[in-house]
């Protein structure tokens, strides 16, 4: 057995080494395939053989139906006889709102009227129809407080059968936008020129992504910005959040976390699986058939560097910093737009989702809006220094504006200004 094969099956946790079984289909969803498994790798690799791929796994993506790219560590999330979608390079993931429009248009011209018709009603002025929906929601706060599924059932009608209570929802929906900043992040610093054709920078630019991740699994993906159990109480001061076990059992924090110095060494500066998955060659590698000449071959063609170790420390935050940004009855309130101190609409502009399932759908509408922009000013300035030396300090200062409320702002539709932030 390999050595690295050897540190996996040290290091895994139980949940790692569970067989479970997962439904899968390709893009065009006309086949459906079970698999079982106990990796996202092994998913992948079954699942490219049932379906006829042929592509190197590492450049085959898994999305959940709603269009959500699953990771390695957000797999272990993931409840048995999950649907998941298999992407091969090149292809495009539709939603099942996409794929049934589609439908629609194909089958009855009657229903493309119809569809043209929704799709005008979505797009033109929208910010208005959105304001008027929220003024004629229902106000009734007789179930506000109410916090389980059996208690409030048409709250969660249609939501996923693994979530007990709305907490733990709010939760995970809130960790999912903040892990698309991170995918939206990976993304973009991998297409660029500076990670193409600079070793050192792409050196670097490894480690702060493989640190990105480490820190974000430690602060919970930030799913309690929308859990009101987090908000400011005195019940709180004396509860270390580092306790996974006060935690929900989608969050990351509930897997075992490896040590940095561990971490860095599997997925860091020499190991791009953090950002890719194991490339085909690894996997190859990890096989205790293959040939000594195979391994000297693989030697000659890719000479490892040495080793540098973890970089950059993980903060541990305890519970009483980890906060709502909504009140105890999870209620929130616009920022207003990026350059002004507080919302010019006042009491006009607040939603509370924990009221009922009206209330959590208009709510997918309100946004985090970077105040510092993302794609126009933190990643390329993320670029452009990691041609030098990203110290500790910067590494943390980029990660707080990208992923924390230091610099996101909630905001209704209306103040969510998608132009230049200058």
């Amino acid at each position: 057995m390999s050595l690295i094969a050897c540190i996996r099956r040290l290091t895994e946790t139980p949940a790692r080494t569970e067989l479970k079984g997962y439904k899968v289909t390709d893009v065009n969803r006309t086949r459906k395939f079970g698999i079982a498994c106990r990796s996202l790798q092994e998913l992948k690799r079954k699942a490219c053989a049932k379906l006829n791929v042929t592509n190197d796994l590492a450049e085959v993506n898994v999305f959940l139906l709603d269009g959500s790219l699953i990771d390695e560590e957000y797999f272990y999330t993931l409840e048995p006889q999950t649907t998941l979608i298999v992407q091969k390079p090149g292809e495009k993931v539709l939603s099942d709102a996409d794929l049934l429009y589609d439908t629609l248009r194909r089958v009855n011209i009657d229903f493309l009227a119809a569809g043209d018709k929704a799709s005008e009603f979505l797009t033109e002025n929208l910010k208005a129809k959105v304001a008027v929906l929220n003024s004629a929601l229902n106000k009734d706060d007789s179930k506000t407080a109410l916090t389980a599924r059996n208690e409030h059932p048409e709250w969660f009608r249609g939501l996923e059968t693994n979530y007990a209570t709305k907490e733990a929802y709010m939760h995970r929906r809130c960790q999912d936008r903040i892990r698309g900043y991170l995918y939206k992040t990976i993304d973009q610093i991998k297409s660029s020129d500076t990670f193409a054709n600079d070793r050192s920078a792409r050196k670097q630019l490894l480690c702060a992504i493989a640190f990105f991740k480490m820190q974000l699994k430690e602060d919970h993906y930030f799913g309690y910005y929308f859990d009101r159990s987090r908000a400011k109480i005195h019940s709180t001061e004396s509860v270390d959040e580092a306790d996974s076990s006060t935690c929900y059992d989608h969050c990351p924090c509930r897997l075992n976390r490896l040590d940095d110095s561990t971490y860095f060494r599997l997925f860091g500066t020499c190991d791009r699986s953090c950002v890719d998955g194991p490339t085909k060659k690894s996997t190859e590698r990890n096989s205790n058939v293959r040939s000594r000449t195979e391994k000297d071959e693989d030697e000659k063609k890719e000479p490892v560097e040495e080793e540098d170790g973890c970089p950059y420390r993980i903060r541990t935050n305890r519970r009483e910093s980890c906060v709502a940004i909504c009140d105890p009855k999870g209620e929130f309130r616009c920022d207003g737009v990026w350059n002004a101190d507080v919302c010019a609409y006042g009491q006009r502009h607040r939603i509370n989702p924990y009221r009922s399932r009206e209330e959590l759908i208009l709510f997918s509408t309100w946004n985090f809006d970077h105040k510092i922009e993302r794609s126009r000013m933190l990643v390329p300035q993320l670029l452009k220094l990691s041609a030098e030396t990203i110290s500790e300090e910067d590494i943390l200062e980029f990660y707080d504006n990208l992923f924390t409320s230091k610099n996101l702002r909630l905001v209704h539709i209306v103040c969510h200004d998608k132009g230049s932030h200058k």
